[in-house]
């Protein structure tokens, strides 16, 4: 019994080491939305995959998809803008390491797809726009990290301010 955790320990212990020398890392975001459409806004839902390749103890180039949905008033109208979209965020992270995790800013561009509905009447706009936040990484385990952070995304239109958790696992 005492071999084996003291083999479990070792092999955890090692983890970390494994862990730079991919650089990889997989996760999933959720959090609030806040959607500006034609000077109305409205709060809603997104959640998110990522992937980020470490370059060094400072940068990291990231990846995802995002999907929310939020309902914004209509101009001149009762009716609401149903408004669903979906993001392909690719941008370069800085971290400043701290004691217990990170702070990080990141920039970059998004290719976005955006369906607003009203009435009946379906309107669709796509294209490439910038994209960008910060937040906190705070290290729970040598592999797992959660985050509290902030997003911008343009999206013609459409503005997206998020407030978002997140869950990431180095490879």
């Amino acid at each position: 019994m005492k071999k084996s955790l003291l083999a479990a320990m070792l092999a955890l212990t090692a983890l970390p080491a494994s862990a730079d020398i991919f650089g990889l890392s997989v996760g999933a975001t959720a959090g609030a939305a806040q959607l500006d459409f034609k000077g109305n806004t409205e709060y809603g839902f997104e959640y998110g995959l990522n992937a980020s390749y470490q370059l060094n103890d400072f940068f990291s180039i990231n990846a995802g998809v995002v999907q929310g949905s939020a309902e914004v008033d209509a101009e001149l109208s009762a009716s609401k803008n149903d408004i669903d979209y979906t993001a392909f965020p690719v941008t370069f992270r800085g971290d400043i390491p701290l004691l217990i995790g990170s702070l990080y800013a990141k920039a970059g561009t998004n290719y976005y797809d955006v369906d607003i509905e009203q009435s009946g009447v379906k309107a669709t706009d796509d294209g490439w726009a910038f994209t960008g936040g910060a937040g906190f990484v705070f290290t729970l385990l040598p592999l797992v990290d959660l985050s509290l952070g902030y997003e911008y995304r343009d999206m013609g239109e459409v503005k997206n301010n998020a407030v978002v958790v997140g869950v990431d696992i180095s490879l």
